[in-house]
């Protein structure tokens, strides 16, 4: 990841690349809550404390890694999961009897 830039602006271009493929990752996650939920019975099952753990577990493990601040890391998850939850809660359709 160590590259030698000769402006600003090629910092700036290549921050604006990142950025465009993290937003496609994000739709691809999006897409991925938007298949589980699908698979949940009850409103309950939208929050699994236990799944938000291990995966927050996991992301600090990778921050570690990857020597990134893990506090950083572990705010956007959170946010993240958060907003997937609120769309999870909104997709939720009760179970046909």
């Amino acid at each position: 990841m160590k590259k030698k830039f000769k402006n600003l602006n090629e910092v700036r271009k290549s921050i604006d690349n990142l950025d465009t493929r993290l937003v496609k990752l994000i739709a691809e996650r999006e897409f991925y809550a938007k298949q589980a939920v699908k698979f949940k019975n009850n409103r309950s099952e939208i929050i699994d404390k236990k799944r938000i753990n291990a995966i927050l577990k996991r992301i600090k493990i990778l921050s570690k890694k990857y020597k990134v601040n893990t506090l950083t890391v572990e705010k956007i998850w959170l946010l993240m999961i958060k907003n997937f939850i609120i769309l999870e809660k909104k997709l939720f359709k009760k179970p046909k009897k």
